[in-house]
């Protein structure tokens, strides 16, 4: 099987596990809104947006470089997992000594503070961000073999999932539902850990000099992440400062239920990153202008039903989801289903800077624009609340995409416009027949999604390479196998 066809089918094992995750995750949001109520979904998701702003800190851009290292070098791969390794322990312990130091003052006395304090454990152990437990996932990932730790990630959220809706049907406080929750990860971290050892041995030596030439190359990833994590955290961190419980709890509705769909950005960018790093260290210019392009042209198209289709039916959406009490949330909706279509290429793009050496470029327009989101949210958030946190968001996105074509441009060519217009034209076709086909919403959905694909499909909204690619995976996949005696 050729690289390209094995990165489409590590790709899949994400999107598949991924999607089983965010399912479950989407379950678990749907159970706490209704159960927690407006108010309490918000403690709940405030805590979490504090604690998932230290997770930048427990890797400051290693898991980046570790992929890419060990992608290039091979059998340099012990050393850098065992130094990486040890690194990490130390910085998930000073992150979440520093998370407890800062939680106190913003934080209200009581439920809000015990909710923040036992969110932090998560540093050490999620499956969902950038914690401590994601250096497991570096050789798997490196090696395009993604289908081991996508497993133990779908069985920790089941899990989770399971532990957390029980304990919110009981009516225990928030921090012990968070505890619970966090716990649950704990036989996956454990396993997945022993199956990374097996895949490489780590040889665990404290080398200084050797961690400060990691610091060198992640650093700049690492501060990028930061203001990434920070302008994407930000609207919700400032709603709790600025406004109330209510309106964390209306906004955060939403922003999970978006969020949720990030599955198909990292997809791409989990084979992505191997596969542009070795382009790259091999001078080969043309293989990584081809997969920059591929991998854009699939963000688009994932991105534009998302878009599309949240603004047309968001009322639907919220009904169907949260139920009662959730109206106003139909407005940030619409506005933050576009901004979806932005975040999935910004996850190439910020994939593709790291693989071909301009992460201290674009971290310099990463602190900018965390910057600008903070002050839109602040002029913005007094007068329009929750609506205007939205506009802030898709602002800063749109503007981030704008920025980072330029600053790629040098390196790896522009996406195939082409293609993204042509992907636009069936996106907005399959939307109008959502919209004016009679019947049921899910009868509408199916024939617009069939449409969809087709027309991208015939209209080549994705590029040549990447189209032949998925159909060589496939014949590869159901061609007929030859029998014994053959």
């Amino acid at each position: 099987m050729s690289r390209m066809a094995a990165a489409a089918k590590n790709s899949g094992w994400v999107l598949a596990g991924r999607g089983a995750e965010r399912l479950l995750r989407l379950a678990v949001i749907v159970v706490l809104a209704r159960t927690l109520g407006v108010r309490g979904f918000g403690v709940y998701s405030l805590a979490f947006a504090f604690a998932e702003v230290f997770a930048v800190f427990t890797d400051v851009g290693l898991y980046t470089i570790l992929v890419r290292e060990i992608a290039r070098d091979r059998e340099g791969a012990p050393r850098l997992l065992g130094s990486a390794l040890l690194l990490k322990v130390l910085l998930a312990i000073l992150s979440w000594l520093a998370a407890w130091l800062l939680a106190i003052p913003p934080s209200h006395a009581g439920v809000p503070l015990w909710s923040t304090l036992v969110a932090s454990f998560l540093l050490f152990v999620s499956f969902r961000v950038a914690s401590f437990r994601m250096i497991f996932d570096a050789p798997f990932e490196a090696g395009l073999k993604m289908s081991v730790p996508i497993a133990l990630g779908v069985g920790s959220e089941f899990l989770s999932s399971a532990c957390l809706i029980a304990a919110a049907w009981a009516r225990w406080p928030i921090p012990a539902l968070i505890g619970v929750q966090l716990a649950a990860y704990l036989p996956g971290f454990f396993i997945l850990a022993r199956r990374s050892f097996r895949e490489i041995r780590p040889v665990l030596r404290i080398d200084f000099s050797f961690w400060l030439r990691l610091l060198r190359m992640a650093v700049p990833v690492g501060v990028a992440n930061f203001f990434l994590v920070a302008y994407a955290q930000t609207d919700i961190l400032m709603l709790g400062w600025m406004t109330d419980d209510f309106s964390v709890g209306m906004y955060s509705a939403v922003y999970k239920l978006t969020g949720s769909l990030t599955i198909a950005p990292m997809a791409i960018t989990a084979s992505l990153l191997p596969l542009l790093s070795g382009a790259h260290g091999g001078g080969d210019s043309g293989k990584v202008y081809q997969l920059y392009r591929v991998a854009i042209s699939v963000a688009v198209v994932a991105g534009l039903p998302v878009a599309v289709g949240g603004y047309l039916l968001a009322g639907e959406i919220i009904d169907l989801v949260y139920g009662g009490g959730y109206e106003p949330a139909l407005r940030v909706l619409q506005i933050l289903a576009p901004a979806m279509l932005f975040s999935f290429v910004l996850y190439v793009m910020v994939t593709s800077a790291v693989a071909v050496g301009r992460a201290g470029l674009f971290t310099a327009y990463a602190v900018l624009l965390a910057l600008l989101n903070i002050a839109l949210n602040a002029v913005l958030i007094p007068s329009y609340g929750i609506v205007g946190a939205s506009w802030a968001t898709l602002i800063t996105q749109g503007f981030l995409m704008a920025a980072g074509l330029a600053v790629l441009r040098p390196s790896v060519g522009l996406p195939a416009g082409g293609a993204a217009l042509r992907s636009a034209g069936a996106a907005l076709l399959a939307g109008a027949a959502l919209i004016w086909l009679p019947g049921p919403l899910i009868l509408r959905l199916f024939i617009s999604a069939v449409l969809y694909a087709t027309l991208v499909y015939i209209g080549r909204g994705v590029t040549s390479e990447g189209t032949a690619a998925v159909e060589k995976l496939l014949r590869s996949k159901f061609r007929p196998r030859p029998t014994e005696s053959e």
